[in-house]
Order: structure tokens, then sequence, then C-alpha cells
């Protein structure tokens, strides 16, 4: 601190001492008027025809460097005669901000100043509730009705669908499904359909699907059958589903559903009776219970 003291007192100094040169340049110049020496200009400067100067700043040549230099700018602006030896001078003035190799900090008094304290951690440790450790996943599940207003087929796939996914009042999502080989295109436009949608944003086939539509799957004469969950005749789009009983916690759905969080939904996800449930009980929405079709055995997963 002692040294950087001192030499912010010479700098000041320094710059007092060329601020009174300046100012004698300049009454000299205002005293001689039309007699005050000319610019001195150079074959090799560039700005010569277009720049027109007051008369007391002049140009100089440097003998050590070479630099053309424009009197008195250089007191604010030096030109060092280090440039034309090494980018040590350069190294010196920059060591304050450069990051020392191997990523050490910098020690106090050479750039890094005095060592940061750790702020005080908040009463109650600063760490923001979580949420119980036995909370059930699928309030982690942010599941909704949605309608699909637009079908069209995923260009070099003969598996995907590409929809538009009406989620909301004013929200439409891109889904990617891979129903293509077990819905017919009409009977899935203009459809109600149950989705979840808080699943991490996924790139299938090229394309960015943001959600996901929930169907049954089970096999029929040794063939995979895929068939769309059945919602209430009466449900809105974007009414929200959940297991009845179990809601979210008092933060609601976080913004993404984790996939160890989703498979275990998953798991618990079936058909009972005709109905959609998760760990037997029902998936409803102000509506009523989804359900599923007929032709589905029970016991079949829903995913």
């Amino acid at each position: 601190r002692t040294r950087a003291r001192r030499t912010f007192e010479m700098s000041s100094a320094l710059d007092e001492a060329c601020k009174k040169v300046d100012d004698l340049i300049l009454e000299v110049g205002k005293s001689m008027g039309d007699a005050a020496p000319k610019l001195r200009t150079d074959p090799d400067d560039p700005w010569v025809e277009i720049w027109n100067p007051p008369k007391s700043v002049y140009k100089e040549r440097c003998q050590a460097t070479g630099y053309l230099m424009t009197k008195p700018f250089e007191r604010n602006n030096p030109m060092p005669g280090q440039f034309n030896e090494t980018c040590d001078y350069i190294v010196k003035l920059l060591k304050p901000v450069i990051k020392p190799k191997g990523g050490a900090k910098p020690k106090g008094g050479e750039g890094g100043g005095a060592k940061k304290e750790k702020p005080a951690k908040p009463a109650g440790g600063g760490k923001l509730a979580q949420p119980a450790a036995d909370e059930d996943p699928i309030c982690k599940a942010r599941l909704a009705i949605g309608k699909v207003i637009e079908v069209s087929h995923v260009e070099n796939s003969d598996k995907l669908y590409c929809c538009k996914v009406q989620v909301g009042p004013e929200e439409v999502r891109q889904v990617i499904t891979g129903l293509r080989k077990f819905v017919p295109e009409d009977d899935l436009k203009n459809r109600m359909v149950l989705t979840i949608l808080n699943l991490k944003v996924a790139k299938l086939a090229g394309q960015t699907s943001e959600a996901m539509i929930l169907a049954t799957e089970s096999e029929s004469d040794g063939n995979l059958s895929v068939k769309l969950v059945h919602v209430p005749a009466n449900a809105a789009v974007g009414d929200v589903v959940a297991a009845e009983g179990v809601a979210p916690g008092a933060a609601g759905y976080p913004k993404e559903c984790k996939s160890k969080f989703w498979d275990a939904v998953k798991a618990k996800l079936a058909v009972r009776g005709g109905v959609a449930m998760y760990d037997g009980k029902r998936l409803t929405c102000a509506a009523g219970a989804c359900s599923a079709d007929p032709s589905v055995p029970d016991g079949s997963p829903i995913k």
C-alpha cells in the first residue's frame, strides 16, 4: 500500500508538471499569434491533408521508436520506448488484470488486492426450502389436457408425427410422437389428449419436442397395440390432471421434471378397471377421470 501511495503521488506530480508545460505552450502560442510555429508535417502522415489541428498542436517523430507523436497529446497518451524492445512493459501494465497460470490467485499487494471475506450466511443456513424426502414423484410431473390442432409427417421417418398441441388458452407446443404406426392421422387431429408438459425439451429426428402425449401399450395377437388415453368429455384445454388425493407441493410443479422422477411415475401408471391410474389412484381433472380404450387389457402400462 505504501509503494502504491508513492506511485500515485509521483504520477500526480508528473501530471501537474506536464499540465504547466502545456499551459505555457498555449500562452506562448497566443502571444506569438501568426508567428507561432506551424504544424510540422510528415510525408508518411495519412492525416496531413484532412486534419487541421489548432496552432498550439504540432507533430514530432520519436527518435527512439520512430512513432509520429502529436504534441501535447502524449501528456495523457505516452509512447513508451519499451515498445521497440520486449512485451515486458505491457505485461507489467496488465499484471493487475491477468489471471495467473494454473488458476492460482494473485498475491496481495501484486494486483490481487486484499483477500475478500466470505459473506455471512443468513440465519437458518441460507438454504432454500427443499421438498420433503418422501414427496411423491407424481407431484413433479405437470400433467394437463391438450388438443392436437395440427398433424404432419416427420421427414425421413415412417414412425413419427409432428403435432401442434394447444396446452393453454394462448400456448401451443410442438410434440414429436411415435404414434404414426398406431393412430391414423385423421383420428389424431383435433383430438383431446393427456400430456406431460415439463419434461426436458428433446430432439427427435432433428425436430424439437416440447411435451409428450400419453398412451396405453398392450399386446394384441402378438403385436404391439398403442391407444391414446381418453380424457373426460367436458375437459378443457389446459386443465390440470393429478392423481386423486395427491397435490403438488406449495411451490407448484418444477420447471423440469427430471427423468429419474418421470421414470418412477411411469412405473406406477397403468390401466385398472378401464381407468387411467397412478399407484392405485385415478388420474383426474376438473371434468372427471381419464380412462382407457375398452379394448385395452387391465394392467396395461401408460407411457
